[in-house]
């Protein structure tokens, strides 16, 4: 199941049954674009590191969002080692 809820955690958004099989890196970006087709207000979305890939990143270019890189990405590893 996939739930966006308001900041505080109280207000559930929108929500989504998804395939038990499906893999968040491989669906969270089109559930963005879906969310903010139906709710029309400014946001930023704010995201676990499943949402950092190439493909999300293309499908979510005119959203605002913050995520955390993953550490299997090599200059992220880098830059927590200095």
């Amino acid at each position: 199941m996939d739930l966006i809820t308001s900041q505080d955690g109280d207000i559930p958004l929108f929500v989504r049954v998804g395939d038990g099989n499906e893999s968040d890196k491989a669906v969270f970006g089109k559930v963005l674009v879906e969310f903010k087709k139906q709710i029309k207000f400014d946001s930023i979305m704010v995201c676990d590191s499943a949402l950092y890939g190439q493909e999300n990143l293309q499908i979510i270019q005119h959203l605002k969002w913050i995520t955390r890189v993953p550490m299997t990405i090599k200059k992220a590893k880098e830059l927590v080692q200095i």
